[in-house]
């Protein structure tokens, strides 16, 4: 019975899927075309403006440092993936290494 609570989210897309928003409104309201959003998406948000994130905050109606740590969350997670993924590469290298000498 001592289940931590589940969060509702864990980073921006999880409130906006959360909350029903589209990614045309995101994409709106952050002041970029929508092929710009959806590229800024698969980067991981990795180059978004402290006036988008403020933008964001505002329709949100959420304070900036909040929508911030939530859109740091979709960066540092894909950025933890990718380490644990060359992590796992380079144990793979270091066995296949042993077996062979």
């Amino acid at each position: 019975m001592d289940k931590k609570p589940q969060l509702l989210y864990e980073d921006i897309h999880g409130l906006f899927e959360f909350r029903g928003i589209k990614q045309g409104k995101i994409a709106e309201v952050m002041k970029m075309s929508y092929n710009n959003w959806y590229k800024t998406k698969l980067n991981n948000l990795r180059n978004i403006s402290i006036n988008e994130v403020d933008e964001l905050a505002m329709f949100l109606e959420l304070p900036p440092e909040q929508v911030f740590s939530l859109c740091y969350a979709v960066y540092k997670r894909a950025w933890l993936e990718k380490q644990q993924a060359a992590n796992a590469e380079l144990d793979e290298e270091a066995k296949v290494d042993q077996v062979t000498k």
